[in-house]
């Protein structure tokens, strides 16, 4: 059973701008959880099949080149999350951005 929600006449928190960004964020926060729920999920698979240490998994620790990778991943999306806000303007490309690899 699928339930409508009509958007509200008088916005919930008082500018319908606000709305709009709250409904973006929970969208978000779903769209979090299932990728969350799903890496759980193949963790489990794959410790059950004996591949993966979950425990060994939780303690790694990157290093080299792959802790390099993840931090321009990281800093790259901190800068399109925390800088969107700021950014005078915004293509498919800046959207897609993500860091070099290597």
């Amino acid at each position: 059973m699928s339930r409508t929600v009509e958007r509200p006449a008088r916005p919930y928190l008082g500018q319908m701008e606000l709305d709009d960004v709250m409904r973006m964020n929970t969208e978000l926060l779903a769209e979090l959880w299932i990728l969350r729920d799903r890496v759980t999920v193949l963790e489990h698979m794959l410790e059950e099949k004996k591949i993966v240490d979950r425990k060994a998994l939780a303690d790694f620790v990157p290093q080299g080149e792959l802790a390099q990778e993840l931090e321009r991943e990281r800093n790259a999306l901190v800068t399109r999350v925390a800088g969107a806000p700021h950014a005078k303007t915004y293509d498919f490309e800046t959207l897609a951005k993500q860091a070099d690899i290597g």
